[in-house]
């Protein structure tokens, strides 16, 4: 048994998770690594659990995106606005009054396909910014009814597209771009492009629907206690809950080993996705000064400190996930590409150093704890493909 493999039994032993699977592999042989791990108390984890991704919903949605601006039906620059009218009427918020009144003014920019992958476009969550959060209260909408995307995202813009980031609904409209072109469902299109090709047949928007996927899904887990054990809570609706339509950023349920399959087949570049020269575009810089300023704010925030590495300076976005774009970190090296989901889940692919890994739990909040957890997996990749870690 490894370190981490001590490290992790005793994680799931003393509660800090219910269950945990992790799987690496590298382009040189050296990185073979996939095993769950699983707390007496709870369910049974296993490599094939089903799990709610939250935001790791998104990178599919960008690869299906990205499938059709090769197939020539969209360009990542042109304005998506006749694909979306309701989203496009949307103006930039410009205050908010005490009761939550908006004051908007007209947009000037178009909106394209390249901001929503990348978090540029103006369109926020209600439940992160204070001032979508009060203009939604003032709609009187209450909870969103999630029966529809528009339904749930029908809020003003936070800045001129191109001009910002702020992460938001952008990915759930690139869904909906991907609806409107292919004329399928995002459920549809995703598993005849992007699980099929790759083998995959464990993730799905709806679950309830699928007996097989359902029997594997696993329960979110909660942990009331900084101090104290994260418990399971089957009862307790999630951000998927009660879908009635594919939400392509936040939608998602999948076995890590599916999800992995995507990381995989990116790293060696097989184009059993994309090609090659869209893959090699995912791994390059995407934000504006303003927009990456921005999104170092964001990233320094404390809640995010825990999610993504530092320094600042060193991190941009590229199309799918946050992009390291320096070399002064404990181990990831510039090119490296990620992003996780709020119940402690994370992924990683680094082509520059040749290694891919995905972390899955079903913790919420994602504290301290995991965040340790994941950041010993990571480094153990790393070190078992070779590579320098610095100390």
């Amino acid at each position: 048994m490894t370190l981490l493999d001590t490290l992790l039994e005793s994680a799931v032993k003393d509660d800090t998770a219910p269950g945990i699977v992790v799987i690496a592999r590298d382009k040189g042989g050296k990185v073979n690594y996939s095993k769950a791990f699983s707390s007496e108390n709870g369910t049974p984890y296993h490599l094939d659990t089903v799990m709610e991704i939250s935001s790791m919903t998104k990178f599919p949605t960008t690869i299906a995106a990205l499938q059709l601006v090769e197939r020539g039906l969209v360009t990542l620059d042109e304005d998506i606005s006749p694909l979306l009218p309701s989203f496009a009427k949307q103006g930039v918020l410009t205050s908010v009054a005490e009761d939550g009144t908006p004051t908007v003014r007209e947009r000037r920019n178009p909106i394209t396909l390249r901001h929503l992958i990348t978090h540029s476009s103006g369109a926020g969550y209600h439940f992160f910014h204070e001032g979508l959060g009060k203009v939604r209260a003032w709609q009187k909408k209450g909870p969103p009814t999630k029966d529809s995307v528009d339904d749930s995202f029908d809020l003003p813009l936070l800045f001129e597209p191109g001009e910002g980031w702020e992460y938001g609904s952008g990915l759930d409209r690139v869904g909906q771009v991907v609806e409107k072109l292919s004329g399928l469902s995002l459920e549809d299109y995703t598993r005849k492009n992007i699980w099929e090709p790759l083998g995959a047949d464990s993730s799905t928007f709806f679950p309830d629907l699928h007996p097989s996927i359902k029997a594997r899904q696993v329960p979110m887990a909660y942990r009331g206690d900084p101090e104290g054990p994260a418990v399971e809570k089957p009862e307790v609706p999630t951000v998927a809950t009660g879908l009635k339509v594919p939400y392509g950023g936040h939608g998602l349920f999948a076995s890590m080993p599916d999800y992995f399959s995507i990381l995989y087949s990116l790293l060696m570049d097989d184009e059993k996705l994309l090609k090659k020269e869209t893959t090699a575009m995912m791994f390059q810089p995407q934000l504006v000064p303003a927009s990456k300023q921005a999104l170092d704010q964001f990233l320094e925030t404390p809640e995010m400190k825990m999610q993504f590495p530092s320094p600042p300076n060193e991190r941009d976005y590229g199309l799918g996930g946050l992009l390291v774009v320096g070399d002064n970190h404990e181990y990831w090296r510039k090119g490296a590409l990620m992003w996780g989901g709020a119940a402690s889940l994370n992924w990683f692919i680094d082509r520059s150093t040749g290694v891919c890994g995905i972390f899955g739990a079903q913790v919420l909040p994602s504290d301290q704890r995991m965040r340790t957890l994941i950041d010993a997996f990571q480094a153990d990749v790393y070190r078992r493909a070779g590579k320098v870690v610095l100390t």
